[in-house]
């Protein structure tokens, strides 16, 4: 493994968990039950890569393995045929895939909500494999940029609805999230408060913000009520750098606009459409 790689993957806190990364998106593989492992959101084939390099320095290569995503946007689904191709890893898509796969067009925010989400991309160091990675992956696996429709290259082994414990994980539970996307879910470990929120909540220069990219306002404020509730310790976002402590204390709504004086929260106060929230 490269010095480069071991940067980018490593394990979060004192958790049975380790993060891979490029640029600003995050894959997590946690060390579940009996020798299993689960594998959250390996999005871009960078990502996916780091989390198959980690799996077999950990020796758990030849374990029972379970890939899953927090929602079907290419940039958390876009691996996953690699960690069944090299693996041999189950796939497991939030409920809402199924519908999809059958012809149900997802919806997907316009520009403004794209430009509301643009301090982000400044929160992880740049990675220029990423970028290409992210672009290219939009118009063929999963949805999101120019793809309209859902597209996936094989049947998933199975679909998780909210309530569902994780394969490979019976500890974990899957909490329905929607609002950024309809089949947006989250994954919660009780006993430790840790939250897997995928792009449910993101981080900002360390605080939790509820992500001000969304579909459906509504579903947005229910997911944020519903998450709040939860005795979190450690919050682990599909974007941003994971934070531990009480992470609602400081947490940003999904309305509320980025502070700061650097260039992208700038743009994203004075073009994100904040006003017509």
């Amino acid at each position: 493994m490269s010095r480069s790689s071991q940067k980018r993957s490593s394990r979060v806190f004192d958790l049975p968990i380790h993060r891979c990364s490029r640029w600003i998106f995050n894959c997590y593989v946690i060390e579940g039950d009996d020798n299993q492992t689960v594998i959250i959101d390996p999005g871009l084939p960078s990502t996916a890569a780091l989390s198959i390099d980690l799996i077999t320095r950990l020796g758990r290569s030849s374990t029972e393995l379970h890939s899953m995503a927090t929602h079907g946007h290419s940039d958390h689904v876009g691996g996953l045929p690699m960690m069944r191709q090299r693996l041999g890893s189950a796939t497991h898509l939030p409920g809402l895939c199924e519908s999809y796969l059958q012809g149900t067009k997802p919806r997907a925010f316009g520009s403004d909500a794209a430009l509301r989400f643009l301090p982000i991309f400044g929160q992880q160091p740049f990675s220029g494999t990423a970028l290409r990675e992210f672009v290219g992956g939009s118009t063929k696996i999963g949805f999101g940029g120019q793809a309209e429709q859902f597209q996936f290259p094989y049947e998933p082994t199975g679909f998780l609805q909210d309530g569902d414990r994780v394969p490979g994980g019976k500890e974990w539970e899957v909490i329905a999230s929607p609002g950024h996307a309809d089949e947006a879910v989250s994954y919660f470990h009780a006993d430790s408060g840790t939250l897997l929120s995928g792009d449910a909540v993101v981080t900002l220069d360390g605080e939790a913000w509820f992500n001000p990219e969304w579909v459906d306002e509504t579903a947005c404020r229910q997911t944020e009520e519903r998450l709040r509730s939860l005795d979190v310790n450690y919050l682990l976002p599909g974007h941003g750098l994971p934070i531990w402590g009480n992470p609602w204390k400081q947490a940003k709504s999904f309305k509320d606009q980025p502070q700061g004086r650097g260039g992208l929260a700038r743009c994203s106060r004075r073009f994100g459409g904040w006003d017509s929230l």
